[in-house]
């Protein structure tokens, strides 16, 4: 991949990214979940901001408060206090 194409290509990757703050929860199961911060959205996915990604597995169902609907996700990247994430069917 060179420069051109990745420039190029993260360019169109921010024009579909919405950039928000809102409330949201990830729901590892029934007796475990963790707040967190919606900081962007797209229609495939989400960047999430948390106190810590420890304990946050691979896949996880994702709550936003803001719209009361339910994703379940898959973790694409993973950072100390972010974790960015794509919807899954």
């Amino acid at each position: 991949m060179n420069d051109t194409y990745k420039q190029e290509h993260d360019q169109e990757r921010r024009s579909d990214r919405q950039r928000t703050y809102q409330g949201a929860k990830i729901i590892v199961d029934k007796n475990s979940t963790f707040n967190c911060v919606i900081k962007s959205r797209s229609e495939t996915g989400f960047g999430l901001k948390l106190g810590s990604t420890i304990g946050i597995p691979e896949t996880f169902m994702l709550f936003d408060d803001s719209t009361g609907v339910s994703y379940a996700c898959e973790v694409v990247w993973r950072k100390r206090a972010g974790l960015g994430v794509k919807i899954v069917d």
